[in-house]
């Protein structure tokens, strides 16, 4: 199968980038870990418990009825022992740097097509930290304080929490 989008040149260096990523040190241990965490049928059932459950709430808030603090309280106990379990705590941490390690290569890519040339690190952090601490209601975190368009809360990922706007 041929890639039309890419011309033979780009598909060689996609190529040689994609064997660089599968080989390198960082996304052989996060496989592993993620490996690891298949393999332990508790640490699964864990996990998809919390998310079936976060499901059921997400569809119950979004038909009009606010989750009771009973349901917050499972929710929270079971995502709780999601994050003290290591191998689910290895599966989302493993996870967490493979998305950063693309989100990266893709602004470097993004940035390189806006520009004309290859960005530099210290404009591809820029632009990153632009992208992350931007909230969809305008706010934005420095730190952990955003700058009172939200509800005044970020999380660990810099996100502002707008309300009724997430």
């Amino acid at each position: 199968m041929s890639n039309t989008a890419l011309s033979p040149e780009l598909v060689k260096l996609t190529t040689a980038l994609a064997n660089a990523f599968a080989q390198s040190q960082a996304v052989v241990s996060a496989r592993a870990r993620i490996g690891l965490f298949y393999q332990d049928a508790a640490a699964t059932e864990l996990f998809r418990k919390v998310s079936e459950y976060g499901a059921q709430l997400q569809e119950k808030s979004a038909a009009g009825m606010p989750p009771g603090e009973e349901e917050i309280a499972k929710f929270d106990q079971l995502r709780s022992n999601v994050v003290n379990n290591p191998s689910c705590k290895g599966f989302l941490e493993a996870r967490e740097h493979l998305d950063l390690m693309l989100a990266t290569v893709h602004q470097y890519l993004s940035l390189a097509i806006e520009k004309g040339h290859a960005p530099s690190d210290e404009e591809v952090a820029e632009s990153m930290t632009r992208q992350v601490s931007a909230c969809s209601c305008g706010g934005h975190c420095k730190g952990d304080e955003c700058d009172g368009h939200c509800d005044g809360s970020c999380n660990k990922e810099h996100d502002c929490h707008c309300g009724k706007h997430d």
